[in-house]
This record gives C-alpha cells, sequence and structure tokens, in this order.
C-alpha cells in the first residue's frame, strides 16, 4: 500500500512513505525463521544498529533533557520510519519497535495531526507486514504488535481511519489472530483486534456471512477475559475496546447475523440448559456494567479525560440498549432478564454519579449520555415485548428507579415512573411458595438437588449463567443433573394464586 505524504508545519519537511516495500524486507533479511525469537546479535554492530543507538539517544535527550518539542519528536519519528525502510535484522527490527514504545509514551504531543499520521503510518505498515508473513503473535512478535495496537490506540479516530488500511491479506491475518489461540495466546492482544475489525463495518465487509460466522466466534472465546485486568488505556482517544465493541455488535445485529446466536440462548434458557450463546450475552451486559465502574474509576484518578470519560461512557449506554432492547426475546427470557436488569441499573446509577462534577464544562457531552438513559427507559416503558424487563425493574430495584428519576430531573431530564409490582408480594403466602435465595414468591418451581432447597427458574437460570455455577447453599457445582422441576408445587401455587385474584376480586367488587 502506498501511505501518503506527510508534511510537518514546524519542520517543513516532506516525507514519501513507502514503508511497506521496507517493512518486507524486514522479514527477508538472513532468511530467518520469522517465528524464531532466539536469534543472537552479530559480533559487529550493524549500519542499523548505529542508527538505533543514535535514534535511542536523541529520545533519551527528550525525556531527560526536557526538550520534547514538536521538532524534536518529529525527528525521532523520522528516523524511526528511515530505519523501517531499510533492510533489518531481527534483533534490530525488536529494537526499532522498543525506541516505537518509548515514543509512544510522549503522550502529550499526541495533538499534533502529522506526528499522529506519522504514528499511524508505522503502526499499519508493520501490520501489513506480518500479516505477509503470516506471523504469529509469539515471543519477541507479541511485544512488537503490542506496540503496533498502543500506537493505534492512542490516535485519534479521525487520522485513523484516513490513514489505515485493511487489504484481504491484512483482514485475513487480523482474523486468524483474533479467533485462533494458536496464532495468539495473549488474549489481550486478541481484544484489542477489535480495533482494525471495527473498520470493517464501514466498508461493509461484515456483510460477508463466513466473516461475520468467524468474528463472532472469536467475541464469544474471547468474552471470559472482558473483566478489569483489561483496562483502558490511561488517556486514550476514542479507539478504546467500549468503541469497537459497540460498533461490532450493533453492525452483526442490524445485518442479522446475531438471530442464531440469540435463537440458541433463547432455547436453552427456556430448557435450562445454559449453553454458550447464553453465557456469552450474559457476559456482554455484566461486560457494560463492568467497563463503566472502571470508566468511573479512570476518571476519578486523572487515568482519562472527562471528554473521552464520556464518550466511552455513551458508547457503554449504547451497547447496552443494543443488547436489552434490540436482540429479541432473549432478554425477555426469566433469569437471563435478571442479569440485563442488575446491569442496566448500576451503568445508570455509575453514570449519574459522573455526570455532576462534569456538567458545567461539559455540558453537551453530558446531555448526549442522559439522552440515551432517558430514550433507553422510554422504550422499555412502552413496548409490549419487554414489559418482563419492567416488571422486574419496579420489583427488586424500585429505589433504585426513583434516584435515577430524581437525579436525571436534576438536568432537566423526566423518566417514566416505574413502580413495584405487588402482584408479587410474598407475606401472605405459605412458606413452601417462598424462593429460598431471592424470599420472593416462586412461579416455575425447580428443587436444587445437593440442598433440597427449592427456587424459581428465574434464580436457577441466573446462577447457571454466572461464571462457576455453583449452589448458594452448598457450593456444589451445577450441572443439568443437580436439579428438577416441580410440577405438583408448580399447580398449587397457580390454584392459590387463583384463589388469592379471585378472593381480592369478590372484596374489591362487593
Amino acid at each position: 500500500m502506498g501511505i501518503k505524504d506527510a508534511q510537518c508545519d514546524t519542520c517543513h519537511h516532506t516525507h514519501s512513505s513507502a514503508a511497506v516495500e521496507a517493512t518486507q524486507a524486514l522479514m527477508e533479511v538472513n532468511n530467518t525463521n520469522t517465528n524464531d525469537h532466539h536469534q543472537q546479535q552479530p559480533d559487529h554492530p550493524t549500519e542499523a544498529s548505529i542508527v538505533i543507538n543514535r535514534v535511542r539517544q536523541d529520545l533519551r535527550i527528550i525525556y531527560d533533557v526536557g526538550q520534547s518539542t514538536t521538532r524534536n519528536y518529529w525527528s525521532v519519528l523520522c528516523s524511526l520510519m528511515a530505519l523501517f525502510k531499510t533492510p533489518l535484522s531481527f534483533p534490530d527490527y525488536i529494537q526499532c519497535f522498543k525506541i516505537a514504545w518509548r515514543s509512544v509514551l510522549l503522550r502529550h504531543l499526541n495533538n499534533h495531526k502529522n506526528i499522529q499520521f506519522m504514528r499511524l503510518c508505522l503502526a499499519n505498515d508493520a501490520l501489513q507486514c506480518l500479516a505477509r508473513q503470516d506471523i504469529k503473535v509469539l515471543g519477541y512478535w507479541e511485544s512488537a504488535v503490542q506496540v503496533v495496537l498502543s500506537l493505534v490506540r492512542n490516535s485519534d479516530p479521525n487520522i485513523f481511519h484516513e490513514v489505515f488500511f485493511v487489504n484481504s491479506v491484512l483482514k485475513k491475518w487480523i482474523l486468524s489472530v483474533f479467533c485462533d489461540k494458536e496464532m495468539c495466546s495473549n488474549p489481550y492482544i486478541r481484544l484489542d483486534m477489535l480495533m482494525m475489525i471495527q473498520t470493517w463495518c464501514q466498508n461493509d465487509d461484515l456483510d460477508n456471512e463466513e466473516i461475520s460466522e468467524h468474528v463472532i466466534a472469536g467475541l464469544m472465546k474471547l468474552s471470559v477475559y472482558m473483566d478489569g485486568e483489561y483496562e483502558s488505556t490511561p488517556g486514550g482517544t476514542g479507539l478504546t475496546l467500549e468503541l469497537s465493541w459497540c460498533r461490532v455488535i450493533y453492525t452483526l445485529l442490524t445485518k442479522g447475523h446475531l438471530t442464531n446466536v440469540y435463537k440458541a440462548a433463547t432455547q436453552q434458557i427456556q430448557s435450562l440448559s445454559v449453553g454458550p450463546e447464553a453465557r456469552w450475552l450474559a457476559r456482554m451486559v455484566e461486560f457494560v456494567a463492568t467497563r463503566t465502574t472502571l470508566i468511573k474509576s479512570n476518571l476519578q484518578s486523572s487515568c482519562m479525560t472527562p471528554i473521552n470519560a464520556l464518550k466511552a461512557l455513551e458508547c457503554c449506554l449504547v451497547l447496552l440498549g443494543h443488547l436489552l432492547i434490540s436482540c429479541g426475546k432473549t432478554f425477555t427470557c426469566r433469569g437471563i432478564s435478571r442479569v440485563g436488569v442488575v446491569s442496566f441499573i448500576k451503568v445508570c446509577v455509575i453514570v449519574l454519579e459522573v455526570i455532576p462534577a462534569l456538567w458545567y464544562h461539559h455540558a453537551n457531552s453530558c446531555n448526549l449520555v442522559l439522552t440515551s438513559i432517558s430514550e433507553m427507559i422510554e422504550t422499555l416503558t412502552s413496548s409490549p415485548k419487554l414489559q418482563s424487563l419492567v416488571q422486574l425493574l419496579g420489583r427488586d430495584h424500585s429505589q433504585e428507579m426513583d434516584k435515577i428519576r430524581w437525579s436525571a430531573s436534576n438536568f432537566g431530564f423526566q423518566m417514566p415512573i416505574i413502580t413495584p409490582d405487588e402482584d408479587h408480594v410474598t407475606t401472605q403466602c405459605p412458606e413452601r411458595f417462598v424462593d429460598g435465595v431471592t424470599q420472593l414468591m416462586i412461579e416455575s418451581p425447580v428443587l436444587l438437588q445437593t440442598s433440597q432447597v427449592t427456587v424459581d427458574e428465574t434464580t436457577l437460570v441466573y446462577l447457571l449463567l454466572q461464571k462457576s455455577p455453583r449452589c448458594p447453599f452448598t457450593r456444589t457445582t451445577l450441572d443439568q443433573h443437580s436439579f428438577c422441576r416441580l410440577p405438583e408445587l408448580q399447580q398449587e401455587i397457580h390454584a392459590w394464586r387463583t384463589n388469592v385474584s379471585t378472593t381480592s376480586h369478590h372484596h374489591n367488587n362487593p
């Protein structure tokens, strides 16, 4: 790929970018195996290693002496680009990437557009090179790819989409790294590949059913790693994990590629046989809540700028809305609906805790985030198919909903009132009709055989969707043989509810 010329206004130098040919040469030197990271440094310094040492010294001056002007930084990047245009031995290639990593740490110069352009050219050409050689991201290559991904993560999204070019060879390599543990054993590098995959949404590449199936398979495999360990890059810009997931999920959803996932998850929940699809959807909504908590923490510790935190929060809300509202019947199923509602409450509460401190300087962005919450609640309350979610909000989270509504009203947002569902009051029902975990009246009874405790199907599904499903009373693992339905008890419950309803009707209409 030919990369556009970049001109630095400060240095008045024009740099032709033909780094693709250069990076191809990197892999051909010494006829070495590209995945062998045990190459030794030569006895005598190469011409490239001499230049590398000079560039390292220049970078050290920027750090130690404080001469971190745009001119000096541009000079370092130019030297790096020149190195990538020459044949390098494997050790020299690694050293170049180590210097590039140190240059990435100079975050305060990120706003210079031409410098960002240059950095992304470097990242783009490096990935193109790895793709052509079908490199496995192991050993030293893992460090090299981490540097490239860091260049991408800390770049302006607009410049990224202007510079980054994904051809068929690179697309195939990115997909193989994303989906195949043999290609890359580091799950967090594989998650970062979503930054490249999300560019396919704009080019209609995800129209291809085969590509989409591979992406979905990768998403499902990697969902187990979506936890607090994978943190947002401090001070990162719009190319965050939240944005990547939001774009990819929304595109897969609107193209209809997630239909089979939703159908399979719904069937699994209804049959009390929770499988990978149901677990993935549950992890996705829990992931949104986890990320929101992390964004709040990064904001409070000044690891994230307010404007970037607001963008990430809005992405979290949009992604949660896609999952809860747009996925058909799945999140209206008993059990997984509870997972979704809990995540919804957590996200809304955290957002409304953060907004007051940011409102004065970022009112417009805060308005967008609050609008997302308002639209979600409006959709929930107005859609007949989502009434099971509304009932859960009113039954189990009425106080939190009141708090959300009150907080939003301080900023001029009037949200619908969700009243508690009195039909679930358990003060007068027989004790054997009460869920042993939630202490609410059971609708569809299930017996946990190891503890001989009766719970509702909702509670059982909620337990089965956890990472390590266990009986809450005996801590034994829950599987298909550790519980059973109780149809006779269900008939008793139905008869009792019918009798109470009839009696109440007679009292109200003498």
